[in-house]
This record gives structure tokens, sequence and C-alpha cells, in this order.
């Protein structure tokens, strides 16, 4: 497992100064395809290059992170809001794009500057992606980003969403309340075959409550947080949730009807979009909660006495 925390400064520094300079490049390259139809022969020759530059840098980026089974969430989380604001533009930018050129390429007679107009588009976003990872690797090997922070929402967390978005249990165990958080966060065998909720918990706990979210390169659409009473036995009031911004994300996904009634796409392919992105999404974090509860049961020996 790589640790992000002893990289080299030189490798940190140098790749992100790369990934900069290929933005800064993807975007000159990328604007120009508005200005003068005479730039369009050296434009059309430049855009291969930039696109498929994309997988060694970007794809660097994304080797590092799965290597070190840390969460993209985790580590893109504590980027500055600025930086947030900025990507979120971005993306709304590249997708718009995406449409336009879609639609401008299926029946134009001379497509090769919508072609590179399209390429460049994805280049720009990629290329800015990974600026952002290469900064966010500078601050981890600084000390700058906490890496194990655990999910907090206190809103949240006092009006939960409706089941089964959000779930309530009370368990019951034997063991004490030091022992109950000393297990939870001890690193869990993989066991064999397992997709979700392979590499255990991470978060925080202490004998008063815990924090926890499942761990692993993969995001957590959910997270648990609960507390402890009593002793001989200890009882565990857990709340098991979705993260408000992953639910928005999906709920986003409903912003592609305008964008595929641009591109021309028939009601077939804003349903696929809809099924898959925002009902697979959602499948795929109850299954996560559901991984979720049976951890937080393994680890502190604990079984279900009621649901509220």
């Amino acid at each position: 497992m790589l640790d992000l925390t002893k990289l080299p400064a030189a490798l940190t520094r140098g790749y992100t100064a790369i990934a900069v300079a290929a933005t800064l490049v993807a975007a000159s390259v990328h604007f120009a395809t508005y200005g003068p139809e005479g730039w369009a022969p050296t434009l059309i020759a430049i855009w291969p290059v930039l696109f498929f530059g994309i997988f060694p840098i970007a794809g660097a980026a994304i080797v590092a992170l799965s290597m070190s089974r840390w969460q993209f969430d985790v580590v893109l989380g504590q980027l500055p809001l600025l930086i947030k604001v900025v990507a979120v533009v971005g993306t709304i930018y590249v997708a718009i794009n995406f449409g336009l050129m879609f639609k401008a390429l299926s029946g134009h007679a001379q497509p090769g500057i919508y072609v590179a107009r399209l390429f460049t588009g994805h280049a720009l976003y990629f290329y800015g992606f990974a600026a952002v990872i290469g900064y966010q690797l500078d601050r981890i090997r600084r000390g700058k980003v906490e890496l194990m922070r655990a999910p907090r929402d206190d809103a949240l967390e006092a009006d939960p969403f409706p089941p089964p978005l959000s779930r309530r249990m009370v368990l019951q165990t034997a063991l004490s309340r030091a022992e109950c958080a000393a297990r939870l966060l001890r690193p869990q065998p993989r066991r064999p075959f397992a997709f979700i909720g392979a590499y255990g918990l991470r978060g925080e706990a202490d004998p008063e409550a815990f924090r926890l979210e499942l761990g692993g390169p993969r995001s957590s659409l959910v997270y648990a947080v609960g507390r402890f009473e009593g002793t001989g036995p200890t009882f565990i009031r857990v709340l098991l949730t979705f993260k408000r911004w992953h639910l928005i994300a999906i709920a986003a996904t409903l912003l592609v009807l305008p964008l595929a009634s641009l591109m021309g796409f028939g009601w077939q392919g804003v349903l696929f979009v809809i099924v898959f992105a925002g009902g697979g999404n959602l499948v795929f974090g109850l299954a996560q909660m559901r991984s979720l509860l049976q951890q937080i049961q393994r680890a502190t020996e604990a079984q279900p006495v009621s649901i509220e």
C-alpha cells in the first residue's frame, strides 16, 4: 500500500507543475477553437497530442490514489472552497460543451474544428483533475490533509433522511465500551471474494461515541454515527445514513434531461442515465449501508435489540 505522506517533495511538486502546465495548454488550445477560422488546421493537428496525453498524466493520479486505498472523496473533500467552485463550474462547462459538439458533429460538413473543441474540452477537464490531485498529494505530504477525518453532518444527524436513506438501530454487546471502540478501528482481514467493505472501517471511535465509514479506495456513499450506553451489557445506538452531498450528486443526474435533449437523445437514453447513474448509485449505497452495519456488529460482537 502506498503511503501518500511519504511521497518525495520533488515528485508531488513536479507532477503538479506538469499537470498545471498541461491544463493551461489545453485551455489555450480549447478556447482558441472559438477564434479565427485560419487557426483551425493548427488546432486540428494539436488536439490528438493533448487528448492522448491524458492517459499518462491523469492516469498517474488515479493509480496513486488507488494504490493508497484512500477514497477520492476523502482527498478531494478537503480542497479549498475556491477550487471546489472552479471544479464544479468546469465540470458543467465540459458537459455542456460535449452536448453542443455532439449535436454539431451529427450534421456538419466540416467537423474538424468541432472535433478539436470536443476533445480539448475533455483534455482540459482531465488535466485540471490531475492538477487538483497533485495539489492534494503535496498537501497530504505536508500534513495539510486529514486522511482519517470522520464524516460529520450535524444537521443531518439531528434530522435524518427518511428510510431507507437512513436507519436507526440499537445494538447490544457483552464487550466494554473501550473494547468496542478499539475493535471498531482495528484492521479487519479481507474476506475472500468481498467486494463492498473489503477494506474494513475508517474514522474515529472512543469509549463514548464513534463516526465511521467504509475504508478502501471506493467512495463511501454512507456513514455511521453512534454512541455507547450502559455497562454489562453495552448498548450501541447507531444511525446509518447516506451522505448529503452524495444524494445531491445523484439527484443532479436529472440535469441530464435537458442535456440529453440538446444532444438529440430520445427518452431511452435519458432513462438509461437515470436508472444506471441514479438508481444504480442508490442500490450500491444501500448495499454499503448493509455492509457497514455488518462490520460494526462483527467488530463489537453485537446483536440488534430494537429498531427505532
